[in-house]
Parts: C-alpha cells; sequence; structure tokens
C-alpha cells in the first residue's frame, strides 16, 4: 500500500508540472497574439503602439515570473517513508 501512496503524489506533483507548463504557454502565446496584433496595427495606421498593450505586457510578465518563482521555490519532494517510532505514535 506504501507504493501506492507514493505514486499518487507522484502523479500529482505531475500533474501540478504539466497544469503550470500548460497555464504559463498558454499566456505567452496569448502575450504574443495581442502584442503582434498591436505593433502591427500601429505599423499600418503609422503610429506608435497603445499604452494600454505595453502596461498589460508588464503587469503580466510580472505576475508570470511570481507565479513560476513560487511554483518552483514551493515544496515538491517526496518524503521518504519514516520508520520511526515517533512517526508511529504521532
Amino acid at each position: 500500500m506504501v507504493s501506492n501512496h507514493k505514486d499518487e503524489r507522484l502523479m500529482k506533483n505531475v500533474m501540478k508540472d504539466k497544469t503550470v507548463m500548460v497555464m504559463t504557454i498558454g499566456l505567452m502565446a496569448l502575450l504574443a497574439v495581442i502584442v503582434i496584433g498591436d505593433f502591427y496595427v500601429s505599423l499600418k495606421e503609422g503610429k506608435g503602439p497603445d499604452d494600454s498593450v505595453i502596461e498589460l505586457l508588464q503587469m503580466s510578465i510580472t505576475g508570470m515570473v511570481g507565479i513560476i518563482a513560487g511554483y518552483i521555490s514551493g515544496e515538491k519532494k517526496i518524503k521518504p517513508d519514516c520508520n520511526n517510532d515517533c512517526c508511529k505514535n504521532g
């Protein structure tokens, strides 16, 4: 039964890894579409990029760095089984 518990924990960590990766890639793709679209419109109209798009990009990158840093620094270790008497009693 112990191996099932370890397998479940490992599977949860793998799913968490995949979820964060998909969210990050999706957000980056969405930001790329927005920025490329705004730059294309700016070139066609002959004016500079919209300030709100630049602000959106800055805030999104800051938030993405924070989320990824929090995820990486979070505890992802699988703890070894405790065979001590203190673990069995408590």
